[in-house]
């Protein structure tokens, strides 16, 4: 024998016509779920994007950076005579393109002048120095990543060379 069960009363004015027919709303609430799960998967995406923006300027600021440092040092090398002629305590933040040295100076002097040219132009706030003890020239170029990442202090590179 069969135990038999009462049929379920629904509210007023809501009818069912069989199991699968009594999921009212459901199909909404799983669009909504879908639509919040996209959302935070195209945000995460922008996020990831954002960052790897700022990351390539980071790194191309890097190697800008290496670049004129390296330049410099090869300068020194191919003028290894006039090594002291190169100290210099600080290069200026401000740009000073076309502001370099006009003939009839020394080839030190020139190489200064294009080393703090690329510095103040190629970088954001760049700045540098020269220091030279014996054979022994370190060179330090800065700049300021406030624009990659706010409030940060500059990034520095250092290189350092036995010259002669």
């Amino acid at each position: 024998m069969h135990a038999r069960t009462r049929p379920h009363r629904y509210p007023r004015g809501f009818s069912c016509s069989g199991p699968r027919f009594c999921q009212r709303g459901v199909s909404l609430l799983e669009v909504m779920i879908a639509v919040l799960v996209l959302a935070v998967g195209v945000l995460g995406a922008a996020t990831l994007q954002l960052n790897a923006l700022r990351y390539n300027a980071s790194a191309g600021y890097s190697t800008q950076a290496s670049l004129i440092a390296s330049d410099l040092l090869d300068r020194m090398r191919a003028n290894a005579g006039l090594l002291e002629d190169y100290a210099t305590s600080s290069v200026p933040g401000d740009c000073t393109a076309g502001q370099g040295v006009s003939g009839g100076v020394s080839m030190a002097s020139r190489d200064l002048a294009d080393f703090i040219e690329a510095v103040t132009c190629r970088l954001p706030r760049g700045a540098g120095d020269i220091a030279v003890s014996g054979d022994r020239a370190t060179i330090s170029v800065s700049w300021s990543e406030a624009r990659i990442v706010a409030g940060d202090e500059p990034t520095r590179f250092v290189i350092s060379s036995v010259i002669r």
